[in-house]
C-alpha cells in the first residue's frame, strides 16, 4: 500500500533486538546481524499487511486499550510503575518518534496482532486428525497417544495456524505492491 516503514523505526526495532540478545550474552556475527535485519524487515512488512487488513475489517483499537498497552511497557517504567516522563523521553530517544507517531504505530501493531489472533483461532484440529497425524508421526505406535495428546494437538494447531496465516498472507500480498530496499537496510 501507501505505508512506509521508516529507517528510524526499523533501526529502533533492530537495536531493541540486538540489545536484548546482548543482555542474554548472545554474540552477533555480521552474518547473524544481516539475517536478523532481513527477518525484522519481513516481520514489519507482514505487520503492515495485517494492520491494513484489520483496518479494512473495521477492527478498532480504543484509546483505553492503547493506554493499557503503553502503561504495560517496561521501558516506560521507573521503580516498577509507569511514568509519563519516562514514556515521553524513551519514545523520543529509543524510537526517535513523537509520542503521537509512536501511538499510531502501536495501534497498528495491536491491530496486526488481533488479525493474527483471528487467523490462529480458525486453525482447528479434529480428534481424528490428531490421531491420524500422531499415528503417522509415530509409525503406527499409539501407545503414548493419550499421554501426549494435548501437546500433540497444540503443535498441530500451531502448525496449521502458521500454514493458514502464510497462505492468507500470500493471497493478500499477491495483490499488494511492496518494495524492500535491502541495500539500504544492509548499509550499502
Amino acid at each position: 500500500g501507501e505505508n512506509k516503514i521508516s529507517r528510524a523505526r526499523f533501526s529502533a526495532r533492530v537495536n531493541q533486538y540486538v540489545d536484548a540478545l546482548r543482555e542474554r550474552g548472545t554474540g552477533l556475527t555480521d552474518e547473524n546481524l544481516a539475517r536478523l535485519r532481513r527477518e525484522i524487515v519481513n516481520d514489519m512488512v507482514v505487520e503492515e499487511i495485517l494492520a491494513d487488513q484489520a483496518e479494512q475489517l473495521g477492527l478498532v483499537v480504543t484509546d483505553e486499550e492503547l493506554a493499557r498497552d503503553i502503561q504495560a511497557t517496561p521501558l516506560f517504567h521507573r521503580g516498577g510503575r509507569f511514568e509519563q516522563d519516562a514514556y515521553f523521553r524513551q519514545v523520543r530517544a529509543v524510537f526517535r518518534e513523537s509520542p503521537q507517531e509512536y501511538e499510531i504505530h502501536r495501534r497498528r501493531a495491536i491491530s496486526a496482532a488481533r488479525m493474527k489472533q483471528l487467523v490462529f483461532r480458525m486453525a482447528k484440529v479434529s480428534p481424528q486428525e490428531a490421531k491420524d497425524a500422531y499415528a503417522t508421526e509415530k509409525k503406527g505406535v499409539m501407545k503414548d497417544f493419550e499421554k501426549d495428546k494435548n501437546a500433540h494437538i497444540g503443535r498441530l494447531q500451531q502448525q496449521r495456524a502458521l500454514d493458514l496465516i502464510n497462505h492468507w498472507l500470500r493471497q493478500v500480498g499477491s495483490g499488494l505492491d511492496h518494495q524492500v530496499f535491502m541495500d539500504r537496510v544492509d548499509g550499502a
